[in-house]
């Protein structure tokens, strides 16, 4: 049996975020860096809220100035059934060399166990700090992660390594 989540708020407001900074951000971004480049993120992590470790990925997508587009998805490996959790998120990025970031986006939470299945629509908060290796190809980030959601708000710590596509 599914169950979408009846929160429309939190999805409203973080479109909403996320359209008022991609209009208030210039449209031209450094070339060098995480500035202007795609990247493959492959993390991994530990969700408090259900207690399990988890994998996924992400694609880091620049649009303009300092924001980038994020999809992105986890499986959480819990002990009874399956956990997932799909994101499309945007991120500002700022300081010096502009290592560090928040963002918020939509979330999508699903679980499943013996033949029951549970689907949830929440909002994402986050903030990372994002360093690469001279030259720009590879990086690593921290992100610790909050999700709002009707029921628990699982909170999921991350490490993980980018590569940059493209020269």
């Amino acid at each position: 049996m599914s169950r979408i989540g009846t929160s429309v708020v939190p999805t409203a407001a973080a479109l909403l975020l996320a359209s008022l900074m991609v209009t208030a951000l210039p449209t031209s971004a450094p070339a060098q860096g995480l500035q202007g480049r795609t990247r493959i993120v492959l993390r991994g992590g530990y969700d408090t809220t259900r207690d399990a470790g988890g994998v996924g990925g992400a694609v880091r997508i620049p649009v303009g100035g300092a924001f980038e587009v994020i999809p992105s998805g986890d499986y959480y490996f819990v002990n009874r059934g399956d956990a997932w959790q799909a994101n499309l998120d945007g991120a500002i990025r700022f300081g010096g060399r502009q290592l560090f970031y928040v963002g918020t986006g939509v979330a999508v939470l699903g679980r499943s166990v013996n033949g029951f299945s549970n689907t949830d629509v929440g909002w994402n908060l986050f903030a990372g700090l994002a360093v690469e290796t001279p030259g720009g190809r590879f990086g690593l980030l921290v992100e610790p992660r909050y999700t709002l959601r009707d029921g628990s708000d699982p909170f999921w710590m991350t490490l993980g390594v980018s590569i940059a596509l493209g020269s």
